[in-house]
Order: C-alpha cells, then sequence, then structure tokens
C-alpha cells in the first residue's frame, strides 16, 4: 500500500493517462464528428465560425469538468468500498 501511495505522490500514476484509447467504434464516430465540423465550418461566414468555436469550447469545458468530478466520486467510492471490506474483514465475518 506504501508503495502504490509513493508513486500516486511522486506523479509516477497518472489515472487520465491510464484511460486507454478510443475503441475503434468510438474512432469512427470521433472521425465522422470531424468530418461533419469541417463540413459546417466550410458553410459559415467569419463571425458564425466564431459562435461554433465558442460552443466547442464550452462543450470541452463541461466534458472535463463532469470527466473531472465523476472521477472524484468513482474514487471516493472505492475508497468507501475498501473501507467497507476493512471492516467486514476485521470483524471476521465471512460469506
Amino acid at each position: 500500500m506504501d508503495d502504490l501511495i509513493n508513486e500516486l505522490y511522486y506523479g509516477n500514476i497518472c489515472p487520465v493517462e491510464q484511460m486507454g484509447r478510443p475503441t475503434p467504434e468510438e474512432k469512427e464516430i470521433l472521425k465522422r464528428i470531424h468530418e461533419n465540423e469541417e463540413k459546417l465550418q466550410a458553410s459559415l461566414d467569419e463571425q458564425d465560425r466564431a459562435i461554433l468555436d465558442a460552443i466547442k469550447d464550452n462543450c470541452l469545458s463541461v466534458a472535463s469538468s463532469m470527466g473531472e468530478r465523476r472521477f472524484r466520486e468513482a474514487f471516493s467510492l472505492g475508497v468507501r468500498l475498501m473501507a467497507e471490506i476493512m471492516r467486514i474483514d476485521n470483524n471476521k465475518v465471512s460469506f
């Protein structure tokens, strides 16, 4: 346990980097999004492109915030589950 805590403290563990690469299905969706965005950008004037860019920035900001919150909530749940397991183990309750 101390090794894991030290690894986390020294930045050797980065959960965001551990998330993995997109699946083939996700890659295809991302490709279609990019293609549709390029088509839309080409059809817009400068003012409308600025609006679209603002929308994309806002979407990215919300997605990032939500991802961070989900990570914290999942981590907290994992810690609570571990505490419950340790409590059960300490009371010698078995199933």
